[in-house]
């Protein structure tokens, strides 16, 4: 039987998540190392379970396709014996957040690929993601932690858009549902992101990196600002959940390269939510905000990359064989 090679959709997909998990993993190494409350670490383990399968099948599946498997992240990169940096409420709330981010990469994966074996593969990750994501999301709610969207009253009959003024940006409406929906999660998102930011900005001794960091506390604390305020003038209460559950200690936990990395991570699901965001709210002045910000964290994400190919953390993905070059050899 004739061999298929893997599509480039495939690789591309396989390396990033290959990537991704081994950040994924070293992180939640030291969480495991550093949870205090039994519940907790008891998911992180099968979260840190997950992410090790991950790594470990693709790495598989590269070698057996003579495929180079990316250098990505080791135990080199986190410091084990680091004193706690982030409280055990914050580890639930990043699980949230990851496992939302790889229930849509899964999905996507499985939808963009075309062999079988990988198709079952990546239909077996989404499955584990899924119940994992539950898993998180009753452990969140048993202690008190998730913070539940808004509830409101709307209207008892079926209406519809009788005029352009519905989307004008000048118009005073009431935030529709899906705006709100939007404008709730990126809330949510942007609160860990300063959490994140804060946490790397006091632990690390590199001033390029320390500047960065800060910059992205800023970026996350104002955009976590304008979508309250858009909330609160449509009388809506927005999300306070708590972002104080980084600790005081300065001690190094994570290399630059790896917390540069996750930066790019964080950037890069940041401006897709605002993509998404912009396409469904039907207000132009929710559009002109998604887009504005996004095009900020987009110089931000450049100004990362720009930092990391500088000292030399940036891995290229495989690519298609350069032809120009070719045709002059």
């Amino acid at each position: 039987m004739e061999k298929i090679s893997l599509t480039t959709n495939e690789i591309g997909t396989m390396w990033t998540q290959h990537v991704q998990n081994s950040l994924y993993v070293q992180i939640l190494r030291y969480f495991t190392h550093t949870v205090e409350d039994e519940d907790t670490l008891n998911l992180l383990n099968e979260a840190l379970a997950l992410s090790i399968s991950i790594e470990q099948n693709i790495r598989t599946i590269f070698q057996h396709e003579g495929i180079p498997v990316p250098n990505a992240f080791k135990d080199s990169d986190v410091n084990l014996d680091a004193e706690k940096l982030f409280e055990d409420p914050f580890m639930i709330q990043f699980l949230e957040q990851t496992l939302k981010a790889g229930l849509l990469a899964h999905g996507t994966s499985l939808m963009t690929s075309v062999r079988r074996d990988i198709r079952e593969y990546f239909t077996g990750t989404l499955n584990n993601s899924i119940q994992l994501f539950n898993k998180c999301m009753d452990l969140a709610l048993q202690k008190g932690l998730l913070i539940r969207p808004p509830s409101l009253t709307v209207q008892p009959d079926v209406e519809f858009v009788e005029s352009k003024k519905y989307m004008s940006m000048f118009s005073n409406r009431p935030l529709n549902t899906i705006e709100l929906t939007h404008l709730f999660e990126n809330i949510k998102t942007n609160t860990v992101g300063v959490m994140i930011s804060m946490a790397f900005a006091q632990t690390t001794d590199n001033e390029e990196v320390k500047k960065y960091m800060k910059r992205g506390v800023k970026i996350s604390q104002k955009h976590v600002r304008l979508f309250g305020k858009t909330m609160e003038d449509s009388f809506i209460d927005a999300p306070m959940g708590p972002n104080s559950y980084v600790t005081n200690s300065t001690n190094r936990v994570f290399s630059d390269k790896l917390m540069m990395h996750f930066m790019s991570v964080l950037s890069a699901a940041g401006q897709g939510n605002y993509s998404t965001a912009s396409t469904a709210s039907l207000r132009y002045d929710l559009t002109l905000t998604y887009q504005r910000l996004s095009a900020e964290i987009g110089l931000y994400a450049k100004d990362g990359a720009d930092i990391m190919v500088k000292h030399g953390w940036l891995e290229e993905p495989p690519q298609a064989p350069d032809r120009k070059n070719l045709f002059h050899s």
